[in-house]
Order: structure tokens, then sequence, then C-alpha cells
């Protein structure tokens, strides 16, 4: 299994006067869908698709709701999900107040599972 890239030209934001480089950026192959998924989930397990993909669904609905309550969900091997924040700084704790919170990210942390996939996949150049 080979993740596919093609290159592209970027210039340096740090410093607009340096030679322009050429970085790696992946292309996919395709998507999967939810109900592909299920498909794929039914047929290893037995289980019904409409059944795996109630679940998936409920699982989709849960894992954000469970974060907007500033709760790590934790997937065992899959991974963990979890929020960041990004704020103005102040001088003084007193000052700081929800204000100064511009926004939030989602991070996902990447279990032992996604890490030995990803530590072993080869890569192949796409011809333009």
């Amino acid at each position: 299994m080979a993740i596919d890239y093609v290159l592209a030209q970027r210039a340096n934001l740090r410093d607009a006067t340096a030679p322009r480089k050429f970085y790696a950026v992946s292309k996919s192959s395709g998507e999967e869908t939810t109900r592909q998924l299920a498909t794929e989930i039914s047929k290893r397990s037995g289980i019904s698709s409409s059944e795996v993909f109630a679940v998936i669904e409920s699982f989709i609905d849960l894992i954000p709701e469970r974060i907007s309550e500033g709760k790590i969900v934790r997937l065992g091997e899959f991974g963990s999900f979890s929020i960041s924040l990004s704020s103005e700084g102040t001088e003084k704790a007193e000052d700081f107040n929800s204000s100064n919170i511009k926004g939030n990210s989602l991070n996902f942390r990447p279990g032992k599972i996604f890490q030995k996939v990803l530590n072993t996949v080869d890569y192949k150049k796409l011809s333009e």
C-alpha cells in the first residue's frame, strides 16, 4: 500500500527572498463513505450493515458532544480526540477572560494501530 504524492513549489513564508522549494503533497485515491465502511465492517463481523451504520452514526454524534464538554475521547489503540485553545496573552492572570480566547482546534493523536501503519507506509510519486 502506497500513498500517492505530487510535488508543489512553495515560498518560504519566513523569508520572502529565499528561493522557492519543492514539497510533497499527498493525493487521495478516493473517498470512503460511512455506508461503505459499515458494509465492510458487516462483512468482517457478521452484524448487519444497517446496525453497524446506526452505531457509527451514533458514534459520530457522541464524540463531538463529549469533546464540547471538555473531555478527551480515548478510543483505545485507535487514538484520542481532544480540544486545544488559541488565545491572546495578558500581562496578568487577573486580566485574562474568555474574550481573550480566539478559537479552538480539534486534535487527533493516533494510537498504536495508526502509528504502526503510518510508520510502514510507502510513497509513490504520481506523474504530473
